[in-house]
């Protein structure tokens, strides 16, 4: 198989292509041919050395696949080989065969093409779990997606009009109208405008039920301040703050 290795932290540069023998799936086991493998923020963070869950290098980085299955373990039920599938690797995941525990597969609709499965896992998982399960969003009830524009925040804002929820999304102005089409009835420009401002005069000053808060940081007090009664605060990615050493995100984004 090859293999996309980060040989030492740093650029896009310090990338290199590797080859080794195909793994063998365990009992739980299925592996995987890889078609696509997406790429998110988290990659980025982990090739320059600032994201505390990343091996040590050398290393693969990689969270999510799609392809088709060629082997399974003695113990894994439902996939066969030749079945198109999605997954999630947790690591691993830039090269062109990886073997991933069956719970964590997934098969793929025939309307998905193997780069918009690859895209599927880490950002539509992450919102799920954050507005169905940990906010328990209900129908009716209002949501604040800070980020709006970032692959969870695109997920959340179709994930919480799916849900009948009211939704407002924060982001630069030019992506209002796409943001809009994935169900944000209510963009705020972060970069002109006061964000709790608009909040209040959206909701009354009632505030929101839900917030997802990807920043962290200073953005915490700010959004804990704009919930309604019994509102939930739900923060995940913190993509500009983090324990131990600190990040840099215009270097992150730079990159």
């Amino acid at each position: 198989m090859r293999q996309v290795v980060i040989p030492r932290h740093g650029p896009p540069e310090v990338f290199e292509l590797r080859e080794s023998d195909d793994p063998i799936p365990g009992d739980a086991e299925v592996r995987i041919r890889v078609r696509a493998a997406g790429i998110n923020f988290a990659d980025i963070l982990a090739r320059l050395g600032l994201y505390p869950d990343a091996p040590t290098p050398p290393c693969v980085i990689g969270y999510e696949v799609a392809g088709h299955v060629d082997a399974i373990g003695t113990a894994v039920t439902g996939f066969h080989p030749g079945d198109r599938v999605a997954a999630l690797t947790r690591f691993g995941g830039y090269a062109d065969v990886v073997t991933v525990p069956a719970a964590q597969v997934f098969h793929v609709p025939e309307g998905l093409s193997d780069s918009e499965a690859a895209a599927v896992p880490v950002n539509y998982l992450t919102a799920a779990i954050a507005l169905y399960r940990m906010a328990a969003l209900a129908p009716g009830e209002t949501v604040l997606i800070h980020n709006a524009g970032g692959g969870v925040g695109i997920a959340a804002s179709q994930l919480a009009r799916l849900r009948r929820a009211v939704v407002i999304g924060t982001a630069s102005a030019a992506k209002h109208a796409a943001l809009q089409r994935f169900g944000v009835e209510h963009a705020i420009d972060y970069r002109n405008a006061d964000v709790a401002v608009a909040v209040r005069e959206l909701t009354k000053g009632r505030g929101v039920d839900v917030i997802l808060d990807p920043i962290g940081g200073h953005s915490f007090m700010t959004s804990y301040q704009m919930l309604a009664p019994l509102g939930r605060l739900i923060i995940f990615g913190l993509s500009a703050a983090a324990p131990g050493e600190r990040r840099s995100l215009l270097k992150a984004v730079r990159a």
